[in-house]
């Protein structure tokens, strides 16, 4: 991925934008009219030897890549259950990955192409899901298994996410926050300047707020921004003394520790939700010197191989997502992608060996617990009900160390909801 802003989604943040997308941002979908018989009883998209389903993605555009990991994800997980469990009921499952080209008018063609040819959507990633809501609307049979963005999408009876987009944030990591670094409450943020990225930061503050933290600084950046020095000596000269990173990629994450340390700054904290966990982040930041201390809560584990020995399930996305596509590094979205697979798979095999629409519509709606074998911490997709549940890492020595637990999560907290 090349450098962007991003929208922050369950703790942690995603690429988000260009100059002018927000001009495309969410749209209203209400479905009009439950599901007629007919459309319940669809078999499209299903043959006797197969199951394909639909992904719609952001892949080409400004940002090339940007979520292309969604679709390699819901690819490696189908590629996981066709190899070792001959698909579901001798079916094997098809991923047909669709490219919206960072066009909301382009997302609303090819979310009606996939639903009028495949079976289900699954795993899709994409700034623009408002405008595949519309067409999604007017189908309430047609599953909708992927993470989704606008909160119009969300909310639709047939969207079941692995984690679900819901404004607020868990409360355990600034619980530990304020407990091991009780002097440094004046939060400094840079975020991405879209609407999305802004209801989704407004939600974390609250969640902050009500523990007694202050946003004493915020800066909504241009996605093509390279360098934050002015961000920096702001946020000195405003008494910061806790950088959130959680509001921008890795990338950006790197050039803005470059910064500080270059303008021999040091706040007492800086944390990530998520953003910084990547491979490349220290390296690009700047070395160990710089980066020791930056602490990531998350409610994923290190799945980039940490805590493979621990945990089964990454073993086999890790080996899964190469043998799909041996070239791509996985990234938060690669692991949407692997989440929403196996969501989906779970109901497909709860429908029977004749599965309907309707029929894996019924399962979705009983999934009241799913957490993809430990991948993602424990949702309820069912009633679109986020995790509270978290995990704390630091970066120690260039390497991402686990602080708590030692294996799993910690979910002796809550998911503060922000007041609408």
């Amino acid at each position: 991925m090349l450098a962007g802003s991003l929208v922050v989604v369950g703790g942690a943040a995603l690429v988000a934008t260009a100059p002018g997308a927000g001009a495309q941002g969410a749209t209203t979908c209400p479905v009009t009219a439950p599901a007629t018989a007919a459309q319940n009883a669809s078999t499209t998209g299903v043959t006797n030897s197969s199951v394909t389903v639909g992904n719609v993605s952001i892949v080409t555009g400004p940002v090339p890549g940007l979520f292309q990991g969604a679709s390699i994800g819901t690819k490696a997980y189908f590629a996981y259950v066709n190899r070792t469990k001959g698909g579901v009921f001798g079916r094997k499952l098809v991923v047909d990955a669709k490219d919206d080209a960072f066009s909301g008018q382009q997302n609303e063609t090819e979310t009606q192409d996939a639903m009028s040819s495949d079976f289900a959507m699954v795993g899709s990633f994409s700034l623009f899901d408002g405008y595949g809501c519309k067409v999604l609307a007017s189908d309430p049979a047609v599953p909708d298994v992927s993470v989704t963005l606008d909160p119009n999408a969300g909310a639709l009876p047939n969207d079941f996410s692995a984690d679900p987009t819901v404004g607020g944030s868990s409360l355990g990591p600034w619980q530990y926050y304020k407990k091991h670094f009780p002097k440094d409450m004046n939060v400094g943020v840079i975020v991405s300047d879209v609407q999305s990225a802004k209801d989704q930061l407004a939600g974390q503050m609250a969640a902050a707020e009500h523990l007694g933290y202050k946003q004493s600084y915020i800066d909504y950046i241009n996605p093509l921004q390279k360098d934050f020095t002015t961000d920096v000596i702001n946020m000195r000269n405003k008494g910061v003394n806790a950088v959130d990173l959680t509001g921008v990629d890795w990338q950006d994450a790197a050039i803005f520790v470059q910064n500080a340390a270059t303008q021999n700054w040091h706040p007492g904290l800086i944390f990530s939700g998520g953003p910084v966990y990547a491979d490349q982040f220290v390296s690009h930041a700047g070395g160990p010197a710089v980066t020791n201390g930056i602490m990531i809560g998350q409610s994923f584990p290190l799945y980039l191989g940490e805590d493979a020995s621990q945990l089964p399930a990454d073993k086999a996305f890790l080996k899964y997502v190469k043998q799909v596509n041996p070239a791509w590094t996985p990234d938060l979205y690669t692991l949407f992608g692997w989440a929403s697979g196996q969501l989906f798979v779970q109901a497909l095999q709860a429908a029977g060996p004749h599965p309907t629409r309707g029929a894996v519509i019924a399962q979705l709606t009983k999934t009241t617990s799913f957490d993809a074998s430990g991948i993602v911490s424990p949702t309820n997709p069912a009633a679109k009900k986020p995790s509270g549940c978290f995990m704390m890492a630091t970066l120690k020595n260039g390497k991402f160390v686990r602080v708590l637990p030692k294996t799993g999560y910690d979910c002796n907290t809550t998911y503060f909801y922000a007041p609408s």
